[in-house]
C-alpha cells in the first residue's frame, strides 16, 4: 500500500472511532438527570457504597501532566532538574506575569478540554483522579525589584479565585457521571523533592518534612490549603476522594524514599484539620512504596479512608510480572488483612516482561505481549476488587503505554516540545495549543484491554485472601506470565 494511502488510511479509521467513542458517550446521556446524578460514596469495611448502599468500584484514569507538568509526559522542555514553580518564574521574568498566566492558560485550554471527559466516560471508566500541586491555589511567584521569585513559603495565601480551573473539572465530571479524586501531587515545599511535584528546590526529599521553622511552614500551609478544598467541596457528591498527597517520600539513610511514622504522623493531622469542615468524604492515604508501609487506621481512629498504592515493575534483578503481581497481592494480603479498609492503585503501567525499554526486561523469550500484560492486570485488579486510576489519559508520543490516547503523529511537528528558556511567547503558545485533544487518538492497544474487564469488577472490597487462596480459585493470566482470556 502507497504511504499515502497508509496516511489516509489512518486518518479515516481514527475519525471513525473518535464517532464511535463520541456517539456512544452521547447516548449514555440521552437519560434523564436522575440516571446521569452521582451520588455520595464511603467507605464500609473494604467497600465503597453509595448513598443507597450499593457496592460500587472505581475505575478510571489520571489527568497528570495538566495542572502540574512533567517533561517526560507533555510537549515542555522542563528538565528533571526543574519543576513547574522554575518555568512560571522564567516565563514571568521573559513575559511578565500576565504573559506567563496567558500562556499557561494556552497550556491548560488545551491539555484538558471537555471532549476528553466524554472520551473517559465511553470507555466505560466511572472517576478521574486529577493531580494539582500547591502552586495551582497560591500566588506562587512575587515581584522583587525588577525580577519575579518564588514566593517565600511563610507568604503563601489560598487564593479562591484559582480554583477555577478545578471547579471546572469538577462540573466536567459532574456532567459525564465521573466521580474525581482530588489529589495533592505537590504540597507545599514537595513531599518528595521530584519534578512531579512541581517544587524541587530541596531534592533531598522534600522541604515538607525539615525539622526546622521552614518544614513547620511547610506543613501549615499545606493543611490551609486542604482546608480550604474540603470547605469548598464538602457537599459535592462528584468528588469522591481526598488524595492526601502523591507518593510521598522520606529518604531512610540508605537513600530510599518511603513512607514513615512521621509521615504517618502528618496523615493524622491532615485527616483531623479536614475532619473538621468535613466528614462527608472518602479520605485517602497513600504509601511510597508497599502495602506494608501503612499503619492499621485504628491506631489513628481513621474512618472513611482508602488506602493508594502504585505499581510499576522497575525491579532491577528482573522481575517478572507473574512475580512482582503475586508478590503485591501477597505483601497487601500480610499487612492489610485486618485493616478493612479499600484498595486504590492510583498509578500504574504495564510491560510485557520481554518489553525491551523496560528496566527490569527479563531478556528471555517471552509469549506475552504488551497487550496480553495489561489484559490480565486488568482481569486481575478487577477481581481482586482493586479500584484504580491508570498513569496516564494522554502522553505526547505517538504510541506509548502510558497515555489512553496518544497524539497524531501525522499532524504536523506534533513532537516538537516547547522550550520555555529560549522560544518566544508565539512559539511557545503554538506548540501548547497544538496538543488540543483533536489532535490526540486513542490508543487501542490498551483500552481495549481495559473497557472488557469493567463489568465484572468485583465490588465485595479487597480480596485479601492468601495469595495461594487465590490462585486455587482463580488462576489469573498475568500471575502464570501466560497469554491473556483475550488471546485464549
Amino acid at each position: 500500500m502507497h504511504k499515502t494511502e497508509k496516511i489516509m488510511r489512518k486518518r479515516i479509521l481514527a475519525a471513525i472511532l473518535l464517532a464511535t467513542i463520541l456517539v456512544s458517550a452521547f447516548a449514555l446521556f440521552a437519560c434523564n438527570d436522575d440516571e446521569k446524578t452521582v451520588s455520595f460514596v464511603k467507605t464500609d469495611g473494604a467497600k465503597i457504597i453509595d448513598e443507597k448502599g450499593n457496592a460500587i468500584g472505581l475505575y478510571g484514569t489520571n489527568l497528570g501532566g495538566w495542572l502540574v507538568q512533567e517533561s517526560w509526559l507533555v510537549p515542555t522542555d522542563i528538565g528533571k532538574e526543574y519543576g513547574q514553580i522554575d518555568m512560571m518564574i522564567e516565563l514571568a521574568n521573559r513575559f511578565g506575569e500576565d504573559g506567563m498566566q496567558e500562556l499557561l492558560d494556552v497550556y491548560e485550554d488545551n491539555w484538558v478540554s471537555e471532549i476528553d471527559f466524554q472520551r473517559i466516560k465511553a470507555l466505560g471508566l466511572n472517576c478521574v483522579r486529577i493531580p494539582f500541586t500547591y502552586l495551582n491555589f497560591v500566588n506562587a511567584v512575587k515581584k522583587v525589584g525588577d525580577r519575579y521569585e518564588r514566593t517565600p513559603y511563610e507568604e503563601l495565601k489560598v487564593d479562591e479565585s484559582k480554583f477555577a480551573r478545578l471547579d471546572w473539572a469538577i462540573e466536567m465530571c459532574k456532567k459525564y457521571s465521573l466521580y474525581a479524586i482530588l489529589d495533592m501531587h505537590g504540597a507545599v515545599g514537595s513531599q518528595s523533592g521530584n519534578d512531579h511535584t512541581g517544587d524541587i528546590a530541596y531534592p533531598d526529599g522534600g522541604r515538607l518534612w525539615g525539622e526546622d521553622e521552614t518544614g513547620e511552614i511547610c506543613r501549615l500551609k499545606t493543611m490551609e490549603i486542604w482546608v480550604a478544598i474540603a470547605n469548598r467541596y464538602k457537599n459535592n457528591n462528584t468528588v469522591a476522594v481526598y488524595d492526601l498527597m502523591n507518593e510521598p517520600g522520606i529518604k531512610n539513610e540508605s537513600g530510599t524514599q518511603t513512607t514513615t511514622p512521621r509521615t504517618h504522623e502528618y496523615f493524622d493531622t491532615l485527616y483531623k484539620a479536614i475532619r473538621q469542615v468535613d466528614k462527608n468524604h472518602i479520605i485517602c492515604m497513600e504509601s511510597c512504596w508497599t502495602f506494608a508501609n501503612l499503619p492499621k487506621p485504628d491506631k489513628y481512629g481513621w474512618e472513611n479512608v482508602i488506602y493508594q498504592y502504585h505499581h510499576y515493575n522497575w525491579a532491577s534483578a528482573g522481575v517478572a510480572n507473574s512475580t512482582y503481581y503475586g508478590l503485591q497481592i501477597t505483601t497487601n494480603n500480610l499487612s492489610t488483612k485486618d485493616y478493612r479498609v479499600p484498595v486504590l492503585i492510583g498509578e500504574f503501567n504495564v510491560w510485557a516482561d520481554s518489553h525491551p525499554d523496560k528496566v527490569n526486561a527479563t531478556h528471555k523469550e517471552s509469549s506475552q505481549t504488551e497487550e496480553d500484560a495489561w489484559a490480565g492486570v486488568m482481569e486481575l485488579y478487577c477481581g481482586l476488587g482493586w479500584n484504580f486510576t491508570t498513569w496516564n489519559f494522554k502522553h505526547a508520543a505517538e504510541h506509548s503505554s502510558w497515555g489512553l490516547f496518544n497524539y497524531d503523529n501525522n499532524v504536523e511537528r506534533m513532537w516538537e516540545q516547547a522550550n520555555y528558556k529560549t522560544m518566544t511567547k508565539d512559539e511557545i503558545a503554538t506548540i501548547w495549543a497544538r496538543h488540543n485533544s483533536s489532535n490526540y487518538l486513542v490508543n487501542t492497544s490498551l483500552t481495549n484491554c481495559i473497557t472488557p474487564y469493567l463489568a465484572s469488577f468485583n465490588t465485595n472490597g479487597n480480596d485479601n485472601r492468601s495469595y495461594s487462596e487465590i490462585k486455587a480459585s482463580k488462576n489469573y493470566y498475568i500471575l502464570t506470565g501466560k497469554k491473556s482470556s483475550q488471546e485464549e
